[in-house]
């Protein structure tokens, strides 16, 4: 899959890319990011359906924190020691994993734009990344 024009690559193993809000708008430095064997859990996404519809995007907010959703996502916080914290620490490196599952019988078959956005309360820009992957589904218009 090509990159659009003008976007930067975030290090490891994945096709995101640094957006919606520019890399050098950004307060933290992504060192590493891995994706498998599905999209990271989001806060806007977007699709492409195979006829060429679209649809979205669509947003939702949630607190940065270690969190559970359902039982369908979860978002988890470590801190430098690799121990799991409540919020991001100000003490170094801090990883951010996250899991989430879309069961295919709800889930319209396209190309999907995943976009996440971290900000603080001020509206500075923690970090923003965007990923466009294909994920095939079962749900009928």
């Amino acid at each position: 899959m090509t990159e659009p024009q003008g976007t930067v690559k975030i290090p490891g193993h994945n096709n995101a890319t640094y957006g919606p809000i520019p890399k050098g708008d950004q307060l933290l430095q992504i060192e590493f990011l891995e994706i498998a064997p599905s999209p990271i859990p989001v806060i806007t996404l977007s699709v492409v359906l195979p006829d060429d519809k679209r649809e979205g995007p669509k947003t939702y907010t949630v607190p940065l924190r270690t969190t559970a959703f359902a039982d369908t996502a979860h978002l988890s916080i470590r801190d430098a020691t690799g121990a799991y914290v409540e919020y991001l620490t100000n003490n170094g490196r801090n990883d951010i994993v996250t899991d989430y599952w879309i069961p295919g019988m709800f889930l319209r078959t396209g190309t999907w734009t995943f976009e996440a956005v971290a900000r603080l309360r001020d509206g500075t820009c923690l970090f923003a990344i965007s990923l466009t992957q294909w994920l095939g589904g079962e749900l009928k218009k």
